[in-house]
Formats: C-alpha cells, sequence, structure tokens
C-alpha cells in the first residue's frame, strides 16, 4: 500500500522526476486503486460516493444489484435520478443541505423486485471541508421477512391455544340449537297457515345467524387442528379446469371478466379438498375487492422445479399501511369476516410444503403460490419434475 506522506513528498517533486520513476509509481497507483474497488466490491454493503451537488461519482457491485443501477456504463448521474420515493427523496436532500448525518433509518425501495433497505448517509470530509456524501446501503429484506415469519408463528400458537377452548365451547351449544331448530321448523310445516309473516322470518333470521356462526367455528377449527392433509399426485391442468368451472357462476354473477391463462401444467401433490379451499379463499377476496369493470386472472406455469399459481384481479389494491398483517389472525378489511381466511390459506399452502406471497397496487393485485413439483414422504415415491 502507498504511503500518504510517499504521496505528499511525491507531489512535492514531481517536477523534478524522470519520465519512468512517474510512470512506475502511476502503475503503483492503478494497482492501488484496482485493490480499493476489488475491497469495496466484496462488501455485502452498498456504498456510493457523491460530490457536493450529490452527483454519483463512485458506486460497488452492491449498490448496482441494490438500486437497480448497474447497467449504467459511467458515474456521474444525480443520485436522485435513482430514488423513486418523494419523501425520501426530500429527506436526503433536506439532511445535505443541513450538512448532517442519517443512521440506519429502513426505506422500501420500488422496484421490479421490492426490497427493504438499511440507509446511512454520512458526510464526506476533506482538510475540514464536507465535499460530498456517503451513502451505504444493506439488504435487510431477508431479516424483515424472518421477523414477520416468527411474528406469525408466535400468532398462530397463540390463536391455536385460545380458539381451540372457544370452538369447543360454542360447537356443542350451536349443534344443540340446530337440532331443536329442525324439530322447530318440522313443527312448523304443520301450522304453516297460522303462521305469521314476522314468525317467519325471524326464523329465518335466527337459522341464518346460526349458520353464520356455525362457518366461524369451523373457520377457527380449520386453523387450529392439524389440517391431516392426503397429497396425492394430481394432473394441475384437470384440477384448475375444475375449480374455474366450480367459480364462473359467482363471477357471472358478479359480472366479473374471468380469464384463464394457463396449459401443459405437470402433475403436482395435492389434496384436492384443501387446495380448492385455498383458491376459493383467494378468489372469494378478489372479488370482495373489484368494483366496476372488474377482471380476475387465473393463470400458472412451471419454472424449474416449482409450479406458480397466480390469482391476479384489478381492485383497488391493498394499502401500504395493511400489506404486512394480511396473514395475521383476526385481520381483516370487511365489515363480515372473521379474518382467518388469509391464515387458513397460509396453513394449507404451507401443509404442501409451498409457500405463498402477494404484491398489491391500485388496479393489480397477485397472489402467488409456489408448489414444490417433488414431495417426499413415508410410503410415497419422490417425483421430480423435469426443469425447463
Amino acid at each position: 500500500m502507498i504511503n500518504s506522506n510517499f504521496i505528499s513528498i511525491f507531489k512535492q517533486k514531481i517536477d523534478k522526476l524522470d519520465v519512468n520513476t512517474i510512470k512506475v509509481f502511476l502503475y503503483e497507483l492503478i494497482d492501488e486503486y484496482e485493490n480499493f474497488k476489488t475491497v469495496f466490491n466484496s462488501m455485502k454493503e452498498a456504498v456510493i460516493v457523491l460530490d457536493i451537488e450529490s452527483n454519483v461519482t463512485f458506486y460497488n457491485k452492491m449498490a448496482g444489484k441494490l438500486l437497480e443501477i448497474g447497467g449504467r456504463n459511467q458515474v456521474g448521474f444525480n443520485f436522485n435520478e435513482i430514488i423513486k420515493n418523494k419523501y425520501f427523496s426530500e429527506l436526503i436532500n433536506k439532511t445535505i443541505q443541513k450538512e448532517e448525518r442519517i443512521d440506519d433509518i429502513e426505506i422500501r425501495i420500488e422496484s421490479n423486485n421490492p426490497r427493504y433497505l438499511s440507509f446511512s448517509l454520512h458526510p464526506l470530509v476533506k482538510d475540514g471541508k464536507i465535499i460530498g456524501n456517503i451513502v451505504i446501503l444493506e439488504d435487510i429484506t431477508l431479516e424483515k421477512e424472518n421477523k414477520h415469519k416468527l411474528r406469525q408463528a408466535e400468532s398462530l400458537a397463540a390463536l391455536t391455544t385460545i380458539s381451540a377452548g372457544i370452538a369447543h365451547e360454542i360447537k356443542n351449544p350451536l349443534a344443540a340449537i340446530s337440532i331443536h331448530l329442525q324439530l322447530l321448523e318440522d313443527e312448523m310445516k304443520k301450522k304453516e297457515n297460522e303462521l305469521s309473516t314476522n314468525f317467519n322470518y325471524s326464523y329465518n333470521v335466527i337459522k341464518e345467524e346460526i349458520e353464520r356462526l356455525t362457518n366461524i367455528v369451523e373457520d377457527y377449527l380449520t386453523t387450529v387442528r392439524p389440517l391431516r392433509a392426503e397429497l396425492s399426485l394430481v394432473n394441475l391442468n384437470d384440477f384448475l379446469e375444475k375449480f374455474s368451472d366450480f367459480i364462473k357462476p359467482e363471477l357471472e354473477a358478479n359480472n366479473i371478466k374471468f380469464i384463464k391463462n394457463y396449459k401443459d401444467l405437470p402433475n403436482v401433490w395435492l389434496d384436492e379438498k384443501y387446495f380448492k379451499q385455498a383458491l376459493l379463499n383467494l378468489m372469494k377476496n378478489a372479488i370482495a375487492a373489484i368494483s366496476d369493470d372488474g377482471i380476475i386472472e387465473l393463470s400458472a406455469y412451471q419454472k424449474q422445479n416449482y409450479v406458480y399459481i397466480n390469482i391476479i384481479d384489478n381492485g383497488e389494491g391493498i394499502p401500504e399501511t395493511t400489506q404486512s398483517k394480511v396473514f395475521d389472525p383476526y385481520f381483516t378489511t370487511k365489515k363480515f369476516g372473521t379474518g382467518l381466511g388469509l391464515t387458513i390459506v397460509y396453513k394449507i399452502i404451507k401443509e404442501h410444503r409451498g409457500e405463498i406471497s402477494f404484491s398489491s397496487k391500485k388496479n393489480e393485485t397477485i397472489f402467488t403460490i409456489k408448489l414444490p413439483l417433488s414431495y417426499i414422504e413415508d410410503g410415497l415415491i419422490e417425483y421430480s419434475g423435469d426443469d425447463k
């Protein structure tokens, strides 16, 4: 490494040095620069150096990857060009103007692959003067996802304990009420002409509310009980066709255009009853999110050893402030509902060794189910799909 004192002396005597000495020094300086680039490009943190006008004078490979600026052939562009969040951009500019610093604030970068980043900005000081700023970014997306999954697991554990007791206490009285309601209905048929309109109305309200309570209890029990999914190898094309035929009348009743986009799909391991319930819950959420000119698309495709199933709607979208809560138990934005629909979906997909994720913005919400094409269990032969 070239000593800084040596550089100072070299600058003082450069006019007296011969060409060969200068060339040797320049080669060493180039090597030194390349070594520094290698160090910065090997870091897991993204580093961006800005001049006093916030123009980029250097960025390492991780910065190019996180902010998707790797395609630029040269530095010199303004940092504000790659910050698409107006609030965040204003915060940076205000901090730079005040010659202050930012330490480890969390930001969300909207791009082809949205990420959460830890952001720091420190003034770059030389000879007692600020000549620019250094931006340091670290991808914390995986850390946030792991924390969120841990919170979901903790919520499900608490839900299991509470709901099992509630469901047990409610289900038996509901069953007894339903039996006596049926007996009452039999008696009513004998005296049908003697019953008033108000009596029939009240009876029907009671019956509907009992059915609603029964469905709520069943949702709780589905959430807290082991699913005991019985997986078998299923032709996914045929399964999706049957499901499409099943849901089509409800979509037509709501004046929703239905698009099917799948073909030549591999066989997958499914419990058809539970997986149909998961798709149905997602479809009903999509229907509820749509107003006028509704469109829902059901698409599926294979990528390597996984199959991906998307349910896409053109509704209002999920507000960013609530997106982290959609799979949480009890969370709902509907006037009626237990808030367990997506929790049940999450549990069913996990039982299939799969994953579920979503992205949402105005006029487009996409729920994606990712299923493996291989499944191993006692008594089952491993199946592997062909890579494509």
